[in-house]
């Protein structure tokens, strides 16, 4: 299979455990082990919703790559911990603005997408999780 869906992934992975943002928090190539730490950020699944022929001899992929950022926060409100998510995403987002190829040449463009925000209580703690994509469109 041809594609530049896990340099990017691996390039997006380095590139979150780089951002002084997430400084403290586990990051991970998939779902962490049991038991992670709680603040981590995962750069898990792939998928492909398109690809097509640009030339006779160059495809164009368009991959997504799921990224969800968790936090859990003792003595503090969903409010705090959403909060905490949204500067966590923030962090990713501008580090993806300031390179936007991830570092891999056949990136035609990127972009980072969140999706959904959960938070809910857990024994005298807050926790939340951020869901999100990474699109991605890459030359091959």
């Amino acid at each position: 299979m041809s594609t530049n869906a896990f340099a990017v992934k691996a390039a997006l992975r380095d590139m979150i455990k780089a951002l002084p943002a997430l400084a403290g928090y586990q990051v991970t190539w998939g779902y962490p082990t049991r038991n992670p730490e709680r603040r981590w950020v995962f750069v898990g699944e792939v998928s492909w919703p398109d690809s097509q022929w640009v030339t006779n001899r160059a495809r164009e992929e368009v991959f997504e790559i799921s990224v969800v950022v968790n936090a859990q926060i003792s003595g503090a409100t969903a409010e705090e911990v959403e909060t905490e998510l949204q500067n966590m995403a923030a962090g990713i987002e501008d580090g993806m603005k300031s390179n936007p190829s991830l570092g891999v040449q056949s990136v035609v463009t990127s972009d980072f997408i969140p999706k959904k925000v959960a938070s809910f209580p857990s024994d005298q703690v807050y926790e939340g999780q951020l869901d999100s994509v990474v699109r991605v469109k890459a030359r091959l």
